[in-house]
Protein backbone atom coordinates (compact mmCIF):
# COMPACT_ATOMS: atom_id res chain seq x y z
CA UNK A 1 0.00 0.00 0.00
CA UNK A 2 2.07 2.94 -1.16
CA UNK A 3 1.67 6.33 0.21
CA UNK A 4 2.02 9.36 -2.55
CA UNK A 5 5.92 10.44 -2.30
CA UNK A 6 4.44 14.43 -2.88
CA UNK A 7 2.87 13.74 0.78
CA UNK A 8 5.76 12.43 2.13
CA UNK A 9 7.76 15.71 4.14
CA UNK A 10 10.58 15.89 2.23
CA UNK A 11 13.16 16.66 5.56
CA UNK A 12 11.41 13.53 7.56
CA UNK A 13 12.61 11.31 4.16
CA UNK A 14 16.20 13.24 4.69
CA UNK A 15 16.54 11.90 8.10
CA UNK A 16 15.28 8.19 7.32
CA UNK A 17 17.58 7.96 4.42
CA UNK A 18 20.85 9.27 5.63
CA UNK A 19 20.38 6.27 8.62
CA UNK A 20 19.52 3.73 5.90
CA UNK A 21 22.78 4.84 3.90
CA UNK A 22 24.39 4.37 7.26
CA UNK A 23 23.53 0.80 7.97
CA UNK A 24 20.30 1.31 10.30
CA UNK A 25 16.39 0.18 9.94
CA UNK A 26 14.29 3.19 9.79
CA UNK A 27 10.76 3.86 9.00
CA UNK A 28 8.14 6.68 9.46
CA UNK A 29 5.86 6.09 12.44
CA UNK A 30 2.87 6.09 13.98
CA UNK A 31 0.20 9.22 13.70
CA UNK A 32 1.75 10.34 10.34
CA UNK A 33 1.63 6.98 8.88
CA UNK A 34 -1.98 6.53 10.06
CA UNK A 35 -2.71 10.05 9.14
CA UNK A 36 -1.27 9.30 4.93
CA UNK A 37 -3.78 6.70 4.93
CA UNK A 38 -6.70 8.33 6.15
CA UNK A 39 -6.02 11.27 3.36
CA UNK A 40 -5.38 13.77 6.24
CA UNK A 41 -2.54 15.98 6.31
CA UNK A 42 0.02 14.80 9.65
CA UNK A 43 0.59 17.75 12.07
CA UNK A 44 4.40 16.01 12.05
CA UNK A 45 6.56 13.36 11.00
CA UNK A 46 8.14 10.69 13.74
CA UNK A 47 10.92 8.13 12.53
CA UNK A 48 11.83 5.06 14.55
CA UNK A 49 15.98 3.37 14.01
CA UNK A 50 17.58 0.96 15.39
CA UNK A 51 20.25 3.71 15.94
CA UNK A 52 20.84 4.73 19.67
CA UNK A 53 20.25 8.28 20.51
CA UNK A 54 24.02 8.72 20.53
CA UNK A 55 24.65 7.42 17.06
CA UNK A 56 21.82 9.48 15.94
CA UNK A 57 23.50 12.57 17.23
CA UNK A 58 26.66 11.75 15.60
CA UNK A 59 24.58 11.46 12.38
CA UNK A 60 22.85 14.93 12.70
CA UNK A 61 24.89 18.09 13.96
CA UNK A 62 21.09 19.44 14.04
CA UNK A 63 20.24 16.93 16.48
CA UNK A 64 19.34 17.24 20.20
CA UNK A 65 18.67 14.76 22.91
CA UNK A 66 16.02 15.02 25.13
CA UNK A 67 14.11 13.82 27.80
CA UNK A 68 14.54 11.50 30.93
CA UNK A 69 11.27 8.74 31.20
CA UNK A 70 11.94 8.67 27.40
CA UNK A 71 15.42 9.27 25.39
CA UNK A 72 14.52 10.94 22.34
CA UNK A 73 16.59 12.54 19.75
CA UNK A 74 15.18 15.88 17.64
CA UNK A 75 16.44 16.57 14.73
CA UNK A 76 15.96 20.39 13.85
CA UNK A 77 15.15 21.78 10.59
CA UNK A 78 14.50 25.49 11.54
CA UNK A 79 11.59 25.56 13.43
CA UNK A 80 10.93 21.62 12.10
CA UNK A 81 11.50 19.21 14.48
CA UNK A 82 11.34 15.64 13.54
CA UNK A 83 10.85 13.22 16.41
CA UNK A 84 13.79 10.46 15.95
CA UNK A 85 13.19 7.45 18.81
CA UNK A 86 14.99 4.18 18.85
CA UNK A 87 12.96 1.13 18.31
CA UNK A 88 12.21 -0.19 22.39
CA UNK A 89 11.06 -3.25 24.21
CA UNK A 90 8.40 -3.64 27.04
CA UNK A 91 10.63 -2.65 30.30
CA UNK A 92 8.76 -5.47 32.15
CA UNK A 93 9.51 -8.02 29.73
CA UNK A 94 13.95 -7.49 29.33
CA UNK A 95 14.75 -5.96 32.93
CA UNK A 96 13.30 -6.24 36.81
CA UNK A 97 11.69 -2.66 37.70
CA UNK A 98 13.70 -1.91 40.75
CA UNK A 99 11.13 -0.57 43.50
CA UNK A 100 13.44 3.05 43.30
CA UNK A 101 11.33 3.47 39.75
CA UNK A 102 8.09 2.72 41.08
CA UNK A 103 7.89 4.14 44.62
CA UNK A 104 6.82 7.55 45.42
CA UNK A 105 4.40 10.03 43.29
CA UNK A 106 7.81 11.31 41.48
CA UNK A 107 9.96 7.72 40.97
CA UNK A 108 12.65 8.99 43.35
CA UNK A 109 12.35 6.18 45.82
CA UNK A 110 10.87 8.45 48.22
CA UNK A 111 7.43 7.04 50.21
CA UNK A 112 5.70 3.39 50.18
CA UNK A 113 7.33 0.43 48.13
CA UNK A 114 4.90 -0.51 45.23
CA UNK A 115 2.22 -3.02 45.73
CA UNK A 116 2.37 -6.21 43.65
CA UNK A 117 -0.31 -4.69 41.59
CA UNK A 118 1.84 -1.55 40.46
CA UNK A 119 2.02 -1.50 36.87
CA UNK A 120 2.56 2.26 36.62
CA UNK A 121 5.82 2.50 33.97
CA UNK A 122 8.15 5.19 35.69
CA UNK A 123 10.99 4.87 32.94
CA UNK A 124 10.96 3.01 29.72
CA UNK A 125 14.80 3.17 27.86
CA UNK A 126 14.50 -0.69 26.59
CA UNK A 127 16.07 -0.90 23.46
CA UNK A 128 14.39 -3.85 21.13
CA UNK A 129 13.48 -4.69 17.77
CA UNK A 130 10.71 -3.14 15.27
CA UNK A 131 8.17 -5.55 16.05
CA UNK A 132 8.86 -5.28 19.56
CA UNK A 133 8.83 -1.34 19.40
CA UNK A 134 5.44 -2.13 17.46
CA UNK A 135 4.04 -4.19 20.17
CA UNK A 136 4.87 -1.77 23.03
CA UNK A 137 3.03 1.31 21.87
CA UNK A 138 -0.35 2.72 22.89
CA UNK A 139 -3.08 2.01 19.97
CA UNK A 140 -3.37 -0.11 16.74
CA UNK A 141 -3.52 2.54 14.71
CA UNK A 142 -0.27 4.29 16.18
CA UNK A 143 2.05 1.19 15.79
CA UNK A 144 2.01 0.92 11.90
CA UNK A 145 5.66 1.71 10.29
CA UNK A 146 5.97 2.74 6.64
CA UNK A 147 9.51 1.71 4.63
CA UNK A 148 10.33 4.00 2.46
CA UNK A 149 12.46 1.91 0.39
CA UNK A 150 10.19 -1.15 0.08
CA UNK A 151 7.20 1.62 -0.29
CA UNK A 152 4.90 -0.62 2.20
CA UNK A 153 2.89 -0.44 5.20
CA UNK A 154 4.48 -2.51 8.23
CA UNK A 155 1.73 -4.25 10.61
CA UNK A 156 2.92 -6.10 13.36
CA UNK A 157 -0.66 -4.90 15.45
CA UNK A 158 -3.57 -5.42 12.97
CA UNK A 159 -3.52 -1.74 12.51
CA UNK A 160 -4.47 -1.64 8.96
CA UNK A 161 -7.75 -3.53 9.77
CA UNK A 162 -8.49 -1.28 12.69
CA UNK A 163 -8.09 2.09 10.37
CA UNK A 164 -10.59 0.35 7.83
CA UNK A 165 -13.15 -0.39 11.23
CA UNK A 166 -12.42 2.88 12.32
CA UNK A 167 -11.61 1.78 15.68
CA UNK A 168 -9.48 2.49 18.59
CA UNK A 169 -7.87 -0.28 20.31
CA UNK A 170 -5.16 -0.80 22.59
CA UNK A 171 -2.25 -2.65 21.82
CA UNK A 172 -2.66 -5.57 24.55
CA UNK A 173 -4.70 -5.67 27.16
CA UNK A 174 -6.36 -2.40 28.10
CA UNK A 175 -6.47 -3.17 31.52
CA UNK A 176 -2.85 -3.57 31.66
CA UNK A 177 -2.06 -0.92 29.04
CA UNK A 178 -4.12 1.70 30.93
CA UNK A 179 -2.66 1.51 34.47
CA UNK A 180 0.75 0.75 32.90
CA UNK A 181 0.12 4.97 31.58
CA UNK A 182 -3.02 5.94 32.58
CA UNK A 183 -2.65 9.12 30.22
CA UNK A 184 -3.38 6.46 27.60
CA UNK A 185 -7.10 7.18 28.33
CA UNK A 186 -7.00 10.15 27.28
CA UNK A 187 -4.95 10.13 24.60
CA UNK A 188 -7.87 6.91 23.53
CA UNK A 189 -10.54 9.95 23.68
CA UNK A 190 -8.09 12.34 21.78
CA UNK A 191 -8.08 10.13 19.12
CA UNK A 192 -11.86 9.09 19.12
CA UNK A 193 -13.28 12.36 19.06
CA UNK A 194 -10.07 13.64 16.49
CA UNK A 195 -10.91 11.07 13.82
CA UNK A 196 -14.32 10.55 14.26
CA UNK A 197 -13.49 6.60 15.68
CA UNK A 198 -15.60 4.22 17.89
CA UNK A 199 -13.17 2.87 21.61
CA UNK A 200 -13.47 -0.45 21.19
CA UNK A 201 -15.84 -2.12 23.81
CA UNK A 202 -13.17 -3.72 25.93
CA UNK A 203 -11.02 -0.63 25.79
CA UNK A 204 -14.00 1.63 26.39
CA UNK A 205 -14.60 -0.99 29.94
CA UNK A 206 -10.98 -0.14 30.82
CA UNK A 207 -11.23 3.25 30.62
CA UNK A 208 -14.67 3.27 32.83
CA UNK A 209 -12.93 0.89 35.89
CA UNK A 210 -9.59 2.75 35.70
CA UNK A 211 -10.13 6.04 35.13
CA UNK A 212 -9.05 7.15 38.55
CA UNK A 213 -5.26 5.89 37.77
CA UNK A 214 -4.67 9.30 36.22
CA UNK A 215 -4.65 10.76 39.21
CA UNK A 216 -1.04 9.61 39.71
CA UNK A 217 0.45 10.81 36.49
CA UNK A 218 2.63 14.07 36.49
CA UNK A 219 0.31 16.99 36.42
CA UNK A 220 2.37 18.66 33.64
CA UNK A 221 1.52 15.55 31.84
CA UNK A 222 -1.97 15.67 31.86
CA UNK A 223 -2.55 19.30 31.80
CA UNK A 224 -1.00 19.06 28.03
CA UNK A 225 -3.00 16.71 27.07
CA UNK A 226 -6.05 18.31 28.44
CA UNK A 227 -4.98 21.21 26.09
CA UNK A 228 -4.29 18.63 23.62
CA UNK A 229 -7.87 17.83 23.70
CA UNK A 230 -9.03 20.82 23.12
CA UNK A 231 -6.85 21.35 19.78
CA UNK A 232 -7.27 19.59 16.56
CA UNK A 233 -10.53 20.76 15.85
CA UNK A 234 -12.69 18.15 18.13
CA UNK A 235 -12.80 19.85 21.67
CA UNK A 236 -15.94 19.66 22.07
CA UNK A 237 -16.22 16.17 20.85
CA UNK A 238 -13.56 15.19 23.65
CA UNK A 239 -15.45 16.52 26.09
CA UNK A 240 -18.79 14.96 25.84
CA UNK A 241 -16.36 11.61 25.66
CA UNK A 242 -14.87 13.07 29.23
CA UNK A 243 -18.17 13.80 30.87
CA UNK A 244 -19.67 10.25 29.02
CA UNK A 245 -16.86 8.24 30.83
CA UNK A 246 -16.54 10.00 33.82
CA UNK A 247 -13.07 11.22 32.89
CA UNK A 248 -13.71 14.79 33.47
CA UNK A 249 -14.48 14.09 37.64
CA UNK A 250 -11.05 13.07 37.70
CA UNK A 251 -9.64 15.97 35.46
CA UNK A 252 -11.46 18.93 36.66
CA UNK A 253 -13.30 18.41 39.88
CA UNK A 254 -15.17 21.17 39.91
CA UNK A 255 -16.21 21.77 36.04
CA UNK A 256 -17.72 18.48 36.02
CA UNK A 257 -19.66 19.44 39.57
CA UNK A 258 -20.60 22.42 37.96
CA UNK A 259 -22.07 20.84 34.73
CA UNK A 260 -24.22 18.24 36.95
CA UNK A 261 -25.98 21.73 38.39
CA UNK A 262 -26.15 24.12 36.00
CA UNK A 263 -27.94 22.14 32.67
CA UNK A 264 -27.76 25.79 30.83
CA UNK A 265 -23.97 26.07 31.21
CA UNK A 266 -23.32 22.96 29.93
CA UNK A 267 -24.55 24.02 26.35
CA UNK A 268 -22.93 27.52 26.87
CA UNK A 269 -19.72 25.43 27.38
CA UNK A 270 -20.48 23.20 24.43
CA UNK A 271 -21.06 26.19 22.42
CA UNK A 272 -17.83 27.85 23.36
CA UNK A 273 -15.92 24.71 22.39
CA UNK A 274 -17.63 24.55 18.81
CA UNK A 275 -16.29 28.15 18.59
CA UNK A 276 -12.64 26.56 19.21
CA UNK A 277 -13.11 24.11 16.70
CA UNK A 278 -14.50 26.95 14.24
CA UNK A 279 -11.29 28.77 15.07
CA UNK A 280 -8.56 25.85 14.86
CA UNK A 281 -10.50 25.28 10.93
CA UNK A 282 -9.42 28.75 10.27
CA UNK A 283 -5.79 27.71 10.96
CA UNK A 284 -5.75 30.11 14.45
CA UNK A 285 -4.05 28.03 17.39
CA UNK A 286 -5.28 29.81 20.75
CA UNK A 287 -3.10 29.67 23.57
CA UNK A 288 -3.17 27.80 26.97
CA UNK A 289 -4.37 30.74 28.55
CA UNK A 290 -7.48 31.36 26.41
CA UNK A 291 -8.21 27.49 26.54
CA UNK A 292 -8.24 28.13 30.35
CA UNK A 293 -10.95 31.04 29.33
CA UNK A 294 -12.89 28.98 27.32
CA UNK A 295 -13.95 26.48 30.22
CA UNK A 296 -14.09 28.95 33.01
CA UNK A 297 -15.99 31.87 31.36
CA UNK A 298 -19.24 29.57 31.08
CA UNK A 299 -19.57 28.73 34.64
CA UNK A 300 -19.76 32.76 35.14
CA UNK A 301 -21.23 34.00 32.40
CA UNK A 302 -23.48 35.63 34.94
CA UNK A 303 -21.06 37.76 35.89
CA UNK A 304 -19.13 38.38 32.63
CA UNK A 305 -21.95 39.55 30.75
CA UNK A 306 -25.38 40.84 32.36
CA UNK A 307 -26.91 43.62 31.11
CA UNK A 308 -25.47 45.52 34.56
CA UNK A 309 -23.75 43.59 36.83
CA UNK A 310 -22.53 44.68 39.94
CA UNK A 311 -19.47 47.07 40.18
CA UNK A 312 -16.22 47.18 42.23
CA UNK A 313 -13.68 45.11 43.50
CA UNK A 314 -16.55 42.30 45.45
CA UNK A 315 -17.66 41.51 41.82
CA UNK A 316 -14.26 40.99 40.47
CA UNK A 317 -13.69 39.14 43.57
CA UNK A 318 -16.73 36.84 43.69
CA UNK A 319 -15.77 36.12 39.63
CA UNK A 320 -12.00 35.15 40.91
CA UNK A 321 -13.37 32.68 43.39
CA UNK A 322 -15.68 30.93 41.47
CA UNK A 323 -12.98 30.53 38.12
CA UNK A 324 -10.54 29.84 40.17
CA UNK A 325 -11.16 26.13 41.51
CA UNK A 326 -11.60 25.32 37.81
CA UNK A 327 -8.33 26.58 37.22
CA UNK A 328 -6.36 25.00 40.05
CA UNK A 329 -8.02 21.93 39.65
CA UNK A 330 -6.26 21.55 36.00
CA UNK A 331 -3.82 22.32 37.00
CA UNK A 332 -2.73 25.54 35.04
CA UNK A 333 0.16 26.92 35.32
CA UNK A 334 0.72 30.36 37.49
CA UNK A 335 1.30 32.31 34.23
CA UNK A 336 -1.78 31.35 32.48
CA UNK A 337 -4.33 31.29 35.15
CA UNK A 338 -3.02 35.06 35.80
CA UNK A 339 -3.38 36.51 32.23
CA UNK A 340 -6.99 34.15 32.11
CA UNK A 341 -8.20 36.22 35.08
CA UNK A 342 -7.46 39.39 33.51
CA UNK A 343 -9.09 38.29 30.12
CA UNK A 344 -11.90 37.12 32.15
CA UNK A 345 -12.64 40.64 34.29
CA UNK A 346 -12.39 42.45 30.79
CA UNK A 347 -15.14 40.84 29.98
CA UNK A 348 -17.19 43.46 31.38
CA UNK A 349 -16.08 46.14 29.89
CA UNK A 350 -16.39 44.72 26.26
CA UNK A 351 -20.33 44.52 26.03
CA UNK A 352 -22.61 47.28 25.07
CA UNK A 353 -23.02 48.87 28.59
CA UNK A 354 -22.23 52.32 29.21
CA UNK A 355 -20.09 51.82 32.53
CA UNK A 356 -17.62 49.78 30.91
CA UNK A 357 -16.02 51.98 28.37
CA UNK A 358 -13.88 53.88 30.34
CA UNK A 359 -10.60 54.43 28.73
CA UNK A 360 -10.98 52.08 25.69
CA UNK A 361 -7.28 52.59 24.16
CA UNK A 362 -6.13 51.81 27.48
CA UNK A 363 -7.78 48.17 27.52
CA UNK A 364 -7.09 48.00 23.42
CA UNK A 365 -2.82 48.55 24.31
CA UNK A 366 -2.89 45.36 26.22
CA UNK A 367 -1.20 42.49 25.42
CA UNK A 368 -3.36 39.77 25.79
CA UNK A 369 -6.68 42.20 24.41
CA UNK A 370 -6.86 40.09 21.07
CA UNK A 371 -7.79 36.69 23.03
CA UNK A 372 -9.90 38.85 25.26
CA UNK A 373 -11.75 40.14 22.18
CA UNK A 374 -11.81 36.51 20.88
CA UNK A 375 -13.29 35.03 24.23
CA UNK A 376 -15.85 37.85 23.90
CA UNK A 377 -16.44 36.61 20.62
CA UNK A 378 -16.64 33.09 21.56
CA UNK A 379 -19.04 33.24 24.58
CA UNK A 380 -21.37 35.90 21.43
CA UNK A 381 -21.04 33.01 18.80
CA UNK A 382 -24.02 34.86 16.65
CA UNK A 383 -23.99 38.64 17.82
CA UNK A 384 -26.69 40.80 16.61
CA UNK A 385 -27.52 44.39 17.73
CA UNK A 386 -25.31 46.15 20.08
CA UNK A 387 -23.56 43.02 20.59
CA UNK A 388 -22.21 42.83 17.45
CA UNK A 389 -22.04 47.05 16.96
CA UNK A 390 -19.94 46.48 19.73
CA UNK A 391 -17.14 43.98 18.74
CA UNK A 392 -17.28 45.89 15.57
CA UNK A 393 -16.17 48.94 17.19
CA UNK A 394 -13.40 46.80 19.43
CA UNK A 395 -11.98 45.91 15.87
CA UNK A 396 -11.58 49.46 14.71
CA UNK A 397 -9.83 50.78 17.62
CA UNK A 398 -7.42 48.22 17.49
CA UNK A 399 -6.91 48.21 14.11
CA UNK A 400 -6.24 52.33 14.78
CA UNK A 401 -3.66 51.82 17.90
CA UNK A 402 0.05 51.47 16.86
CA UNK A 403 0.08 49.79 20.19
CA UNK A 404 0.81 45.96 19.69
CA UNK A 405 -2.35 43.84 19.59
CA UNK A 406 -1.72 39.72 19.40
CA UNK A 407 -3.96 37.80 17.43
CA UNK A 408 -5.61 34.60 19.56
CA UNK A 409 -2.57 32.36 20.69
CA UNK A 410 -0.06 35.18 20.73
CA UNK A 411 -0.78 36.81 23.95
CA UNK A 412 2.29 38.78 25.45
CA UNK A 413 3.28 36.16 28.73
CA UNK A 414 0.69 33.33 28.11
CA UNK A 415 2.13 29.98 27.21
CA UNK A 416 1.91 29.68 23.50
CA UNK A 417 -0.17 27.02 22.02
CA UNK A 418 1.72 23.23 22.45
CA UNK A 419 4.74 24.82 25.01
CA UNK A 420 5.49 24.57 28.49
CA UNK A 421 5.82 27.26 30.28
CA UNK A 422 9.34 29.27 30.76
CA UNK A 423 10.83 29.77 33.84
CA UNK A 424 11.95 32.81 34.61
CA UNK A 425 15.73 33.81 35.24
CA UNK A 426 16.21 35.35 38.73
CA UNK A 427 18.17 38.59 38.83
CA UNK A 428 21.39 38.61 41.03
CA UNK A 429 21.22 41.05 43.88
CA UNK A 430 23.05 43.87 43.63
CA UNK A 431 22.11 45.12 40.58
CA UNK A 432 24.04 44.41 37.17
CA UNK A 433 27.89 43.91 37.60
CA UNK A 434 30.01 46.25 36.20
CA UNK A 435 32.49 45.39 33.22
CA UNK A 436 35.45 46.77 33.22
CA UNK A 437 37.89 47.46 30.30
CA UNK A 438 41.24 46.81 29.71
CA UNK A 439 42.28 50.73 30.42
CA UNK A 440 39.79 50.23 33.46
CA UNK A 441 37.11 52.20 30.93
CA UNK A 442 33.40 51.96 32.44
CA UNK A 443 31.81 54.73 30.61
CA UNK A 444 30.24 52.21 29.01
CA UNK A 445 28.05 50.79 31.71
CA UNK A 446 24.70 51.79 31.96
CA UNK A 447 24.23 53.68 35.37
Amino acid sequence: MPIPHDQIDADAEKVVRRLTRSGFSAYLVGGCVRDLLLGRTPKDFDVATSATPPEIKALFRNCRIIGRRFRLAHVFFGPKIIETSTFRANPRENEPVESAELSGPSGDGRGPAPSENELLIRRDNVFGSAEEDARRRDFTINGLFYDLDAEEVIDYVDGLADLEQRTVRTIGDPDIRFREDPVRILRAIKFAARLDFNIEPQAWRAILTHRGEIAKCAPPRVLEEIYRLMRGGAARRSFELLEETGVLEILIPSLDEHLRSAPGDRARLYATLDGVDALWREGTAASNALLACTLTAPTVADLLYEADPPQGGDAALELWERARPILEGMRASRRDSEYARQMLLAQRRLGPSKKRRARPMALVRRDWFGEALALYELMNPQPEGEIADEIARWHRMAQETDAPNRPPGEAAGATPAGEEPRKRRRRRRGGRRRRRGALGDTSDVQA
